[in-house]
């Protein structure tokens, strides 16, 4: 069988060429329409390809600068890839632990910038850089906090400057210069700052040593530690100085309130320490934030309601919330009403379902009509309004409309047709590849031509056939149809002329005239090549199809109107089990709905 398989992909790739079958940019549709095996023998040869790429990028001959730029790339690549499974997979799990994203929106190569742009309270240390600028005489730049704590300054001296504020050390270099120096101004700011080594551990996704730049603060070296572990705590955060813990963080007072600490400054030989997280508890519903939060001890359900930002207005006019409680030995769901909220205090397994109610919101319907009318437009249009209401608010036809040809193409009809036409190319390729290992089958390699074309030319637009005579639609009500929602209607000119296409001679626009027959469109046309199949095609201004089998058996009987299609189809050649219809039923389908929006039919 894989012979056959094979064998009908050479007379593909002979009429395509291998490069677009095996292209990133093969068709999905024709892909999902081959059997499985045949499917897999198509992304092989893709992998290949790609696998062919990725050696090119190891030959022995690449520089070593080259490759630490692809082991650059490829470690980019793995990040944002390890990245994108772990947000996958708490995305399938439902809720996300709140706070998370807050360190992966930041720059995975951040590092606080040594910009000296302090406040006031920035506390100087040995490694700071000051200038210093001195009225009428030469500004003095990048005077070094030395290793006993001061700076020196030509004319005023040595001053101690270490473990100050800013604030501090500008004032006491203000009061030396005006004490030694009567009558001049000094100006002092901070021209660099120091790098410090902060020790970042517990529940950090890479706990280490770490240069900052004397700026940064503690959610700095967080990120560069690469954020909070899943058993680290965002609510009990230390950060230890010689031995003693000078302030504990919790990180909730800055995603749900925004307060940073202003004071928290950090110094070298610092250590930012993640305690284990405690109880956690997942609340969706009826709240603006759903996700699951951290809770400390002591915590009740109205403190939880209040880090998911509140109710939503799709909780108002319900008066409790559910809580779902699991223990070793039990589950069981306790409705709490709000005025208890704060009574109750969180447990371990805990959680949280706040009803909702949301209404689903209706925008205003309307329909578009455009073409040889009185008002074109858009109108809005109600759930009983029909064709025959749209027509007369749109005022009715102009002189020269032709309302035989007009068209109602429906967004819902589109979808409808692209599945038809997607289950009828399954089942008429997959039939083909089947039989191909049977003995004395033979396919014509036309068809596969006509099949790949129909994939690429499908043109859907959902056109409902109908009737748009407006005394037909009072006199009987079951011909007008109702309208709906991006309906859109086209009224076209009347222009006298026929098409004929396909298989002849010599397919040509030709004049209509009333008492021609089909046999005299054929005639003007050149005749029917030798190719041409028996049967014939003659699509209505409407829509409407017919198909005519037999050339000979045609007579006076098959009308013709303004604005008609006659089509003659190839003859592609016999398929042993599969009719003609399921072959090229789709591509006369497409055909039908392009053509009829041609200049006889325009808008």
């Amino acid at each position: 069988m894989k012979r056959q398989i094979s064998l009908f992909f050479l007379i593909l790739y002979s009429t395509y060429g291998i490069a677009q079958f095996a292209s990133s940019e093969l068709d999905e549709s024709f892909l999902e329409g081959l059997p499985p095996s045949v499917r897999e023998q198509v992304e092989a040869a893709n992998q290949v390809n790609k696998d062919e790429e990725l050696d090119r990028l190891f030959r022995t001959d690449t520089s070593i600068e080259k490759n630490k730029f692809i082991l650059q790339r490829l470690k980019e690549e793995i990040d944002a890839l390890e990245q994108q499974i772990s947000t996958n997979i708490n995305t399938e799990q439902g809720l996300e632990r709140f706070g998370l994203s807050f360190f992966r929106t930041l720059q995975s190569s951040f590092m606080p910038v040594n910009i000296p742009n302090m406040s006031g309270e920035y506390i100087v240390d040995v490694g700071d850089k000051f200038d210093i600028y001195i009225s009428g005489e030469k500004s003095i730049e990048d005077i070094d906090v030395n290793r006993d704590g001061s700076i020196l300054i030509p004319d005023l001296g040595k001053i101690f400057v270490a473990k100050k504020r800013l604030s501090d050390v500008t004032k006491v270099v203000k009061a030396a210069a005006s004490e030694k120096l009567i009558g001049v101004e000094t100006e002092i700011s901070l021209s660099s700052l120091r790098d410090m080594q902060i020790i970042v551990l517990g529940g950090v996704e890479n706990p280490g040593i770490y240069t900052l730049s004397g700026g940064s603060n503690f959610l700095g070296a967080i990120n560069v530690a690469g954020g909070i572990s899943e058993n680290g705590s965002f609510r009990n955060i230390s950060i230890k100085r010689e031995g003693e813990v000078i302030q504990d963080i919790d990180l909730y007072d800055i995603f749900i309130e925004g307060k940073i600490p202003q004071d928290i400054f950090l110094r070298s030989g610092d250590i930012i320490f993640i305690n284990p997280k405690e109880l956690e508890i997942p609340i969706t519903g009826g709240v603006n934030y759903s996700y699951i939060f951290e809770a400390k001890e002591n915590e009740t359900y109205a403190d939880v309601i209040d880090y998911a930002g509140g109710f939503s207005t799709s909780f108002t006019g319900y008066d409790h919330i559910i809580v779902k409680k699991n223990t070793v030995n039990s589950k069981k769901t306790v409705k709490i009403l709000l005025e208890n909220l704060s009574k109750f205090k969180i447990e371990p397994r805990d959680s949280v379902l706040v009803p909702e109610y949301t209404a689903g919101y209706e925008s205003q319907k309307s329909v578009s009509i455009e073409g040889d009318i009185i008002k074109p437009g858009r109108y809005s249009v109600n759930e009983d309004d029909t064709l025959l209401d749209v027509l007369k608010t749109a005022g009715g036809y102009r002189q020269n409309a032709y309302p035989y040809g007009a068209m109602l193409l429906r967004k819902k009809s589109v979808e409808q047709e692209k599945l038809f036409a997607q289950l009828n190319y399954k089942d008429t390729l997959n039939y083909i590849v089947s039989n191909l290992g049977q003995s004395g089958s033979s396919v014509n390699t036309g068809i596969f031509d006509l099949l790949a074309e129909e994939i690429r030319a499908q043109n859907f637009t959902g056109r409902i056939i109908t009737s748009f005579n407006i005394n037909e639609l009072e006199t009987d009500p079951s011909k007008n149809v109702k309208v709906m929602d991006g309906d859109k209607i086209i009224i076209p000119t009347l222009q006298k002329v026929v098409y004929i296409f396909g298989d002849f001679n010599n397919p040509v626009t030709a004049k209509y005239l009333p008492k021609s027959s089909i046999k005299d469109y054929i005639k003007v046309a050149g005749g029917l090549k030798k190719s041409a199949h028996k049967n014939l095609v003659v699509i209505d201004p409407d829509g409407t199809t017919h198909l005519y089998k037999g050339f000979s058996l045609l007579g006076g009987n098959v009308e013709i109107f303004p604005g008609s299609i006659i089509y003659a189809p190839r003859n592609i050649g016999k398929l042993d089990g599969v009719r003609y219809a399921s072959a090229v039923a789709p591509i006369l389908s497409s055909l039908a709905i392009s053509l009829a929006s041609l200049n006889s039919i325009q808008d």
